[in-house]
């Protein structure tokens, strides 16, 4: 049970300092075996801070930690629909542009509950990088004639939403769901007989 709850949403800030500094400072595009290593550290930095930080907005949200209307709210991503004629396995789980219609994204909602449950429980999980043309009258299947711009965001399906959609937050909205939570501060608490009905982060007018 979390008590003190500031300790862990200063633990937040500390997270989204590290690894924005991370990707901020990371060059994706140096040619050498160096960059591969990098690659392959990302998407474990990646992996490790959305878990980590996952589990500690659902313990947060368990203790009550986290005002109503915050939990209330809805963030937009996109969901890509799953391809009926293919079946998912473990052997092509990262085949995602097979899987599902990447060529047809559409907006939806999502809960802050509702997202960190479908990360800690996901069965897909994989980064989305900002890659960019140099010539862009050069055709696409020149591999030298593509930048890579940075981290974008990343996929992620729950192990038990995955037969239905494939999800895509960018980092930017992740982290900007992180910094609402971190500065989300209790204000009141009342109760009806015996259940919460309201945590407040904001004054009374």
């Amino acid at each position: 049970m979390i008590i003190d709850s500031y300790i862990w949403k200063y633990e937040l800030k500390k997270e989204i300092n590290e690894i924005v500094f991370f990707f901020d400072n990371a060059d994706f595009n140096d040619d050498s075996e160096i960059s591969h290593l990098l690659d392959e550290k990302a998407f474990i930095k990646l992996q490790k801070f959305t878990i980590y930080t996952s589990i500690i907005i659902r313990k947060l949200i368990e203790a009550h930690k986290i005002s109503f209307e915050l939990l209330g709210e809805n963030f937009s991503i996109i969901s890509y629909q799953k391809n009926p004629n293919e079946k998912i396995t473990y052997w092509n789980s990262f085949e995602i542009e097979k899987i599902y219609h990447l060529d047809t994204p559409v907006k939806v909602n999502i809960s802050i509950k509702d997202l960190v449950d479908k990360i800690i429980h996901s069965f897909h999980f994989m980064p989305k990088y900002n890659w960019q043309k140099i010539d862009v009258l050069l055709p696409d299947d020149d591999i030298e004639n593509w930048t890579n711009e940075g981290f974008e965001g990343f996929y992620f399906s729950s192990d038990k939403s995955k037969n239905k959609d494939l999800l895509f937050i960018s980092f930017e909205k992740y982290v900007e769901i992180l910094k609402n939570i971190s500065t989300d501060f209790i204000i009141r608490k009342t109760y009806e007989g015996d259940k919460i009905v309201l945590n407040s982060r904001t004054k009374e007018k």
